[in-house]
């Protein structure tokens, strides 16, 4: 029995020698020679779940003490569709890049639901546009923010403006909560 015991202490000192070597700290030559990590941003989709083209451009979040605003574009061309949240009044709208003058009924589309929106063109000539307050509990705008959803907003005379959905638009709807 006696021997039994000192052979089962002295394994157990082996294993507690490996181990502890293992401990040791790495030399800062082997740290040098460790890449690190690219990071990536996530790239903005150019199809749709269902093979369908979208619009061409990006989102670009912003926020100030003022309010919020999301907007889809190409980096150096005009926003195709902006939503801005205006915190004193606590108000949101949405634009969507459009020409056509006067008032105008489009049905915006998303997370598996649909809305009618009755737009107003905003009287710009440089950038035209049509504007229109929207409700942030309104389920349509659920979709929104749903990674890998699709906006769809049709507009007067057949024409249809698809853009990827996005996470970062949540943050326009709760600057205006």
């Amino acid at each position: 029995m006696l021997s039994r015991s000192a052979l089962i202490a002295a394994s157990a000192a082996t294993l507690l020698a490996a181990c502890s070597s293992a401990d040791e700290p790495v030399a800062e030559d082997n740290a040098a020679a460790v890449p690190a990590p690219v990071m990536t941003s996530t790239p903005t989709p150019t199809v749709a779940a269902d093979g369908s083209p979208l619009a061409m451009g990006s989102w670009n979040i912003n926020e100030s003490a003022t309010g919020a605003s999301a907007t889809f574009g190409e980096t150096n061309g005009d926003a195709l569709l902006t939503i801005t949240c205006d915190r004193a009044s606590r108000t949101l709208s949405l634009a969507v890049s459009n020409s056509t003058p006067g008032n105008q009924t489009f049905v915006v589309e998303s997370g598996g639901t649909a809305a009618r929106l009755d737009m107003v063109a905003d009287g710009n000539s440089a950038l035209p546009r049509q504007v229109a307050p929207i409700a942030i509990d309104a389920p349509v705008f659920g979709g929104f923010v749903q990674p890998g959803g699709t906006i769809e907003i049709s507009q007067p005379g057949g024409a249809t403006l698809r853009v990827p959905s996005a996470p970062g638009i949540r943050r326009i709807f709760e600057a205006c909560r």
